[in-house]
């Protein structure tokens, strides 16, 4: 299931890659382009509600579908980093699948997020700074990944500030997916 995830999210930040303003009018500057124009998991969000609760300046979205999954990769413009990757995928399991086949072994539990939620820090890659994850099963039996990757060269400590945030934002997107 995770390979699967990671596979449509490099598809969506591939789409991202090769758009300077998806899912908005071209015409139109990118402050006024609605996330959920782009389609997939982004009509989940919403570029106020994600630079406010994360303090960043995202602003173009690209959404992708395979299967049952839905996925969105928000960036700034002309940028790689920071990105949002939000991932959404129907499912038939329950919390204790979740628990012991999806959430990884190193999280920790977020408690009040869906049926079971668990939030981990990131490590950097080769192309990318540190990052946050949480994710959870939702009540409409659904299986929804958010992550944040920070820029290159950013500290550590800088993922971990945003790790409450980004757990705030995954509460909200969790009541909207009811």
């Amino acid at each position: 299931m995770r390979r699967v995830l990671l596979a449509l999210l490099a598809l969506a930040a591939g789409l991202v890659a090769g758009c300077d303003n998806a899912g908005a009018n071209p015409s139109a500057p990118a402050t006024t382009a609605k996330a959920a124009d782009a389609g997939g998991a982004c009509q989940l969000l919403d570029f106020g509600m994600v630079n406010a609760k994360l303090g960043l300046n995202l602003s173009v979205a690209a959404g992708a579908q395979q299967d049952n999954t839905f996925s969105c990769v928000l960036q700034a413009a002309h940028a790689s980093y920071p990105d949002l990757v939000l991932s959404v995928s129907t499912t038939t399991i329950g919390a204790d699948v979740f628990g012991t086949m999806i959430q990884p072994k190193d999280a920790t539990a977020v408690q009040g997020l869906g049926v079971t939620g668990y939030q981990m820090q990131t490590p950097p890659t080769d192309k990318a700074g540190p990052g946050v994850e949480v994710g959870w099963l939702a009540g409409n039996k659904r299986i929804i990944e958010l992550s944040l990757r920070l820029a290159p060269g950013t500290p550590d400590e800088k993922a971990g500030e945003a790790m409450p945030k980004l757990v705030e934002l995954a509460k909200l997107i969790d009541l909207s997916s009811l």
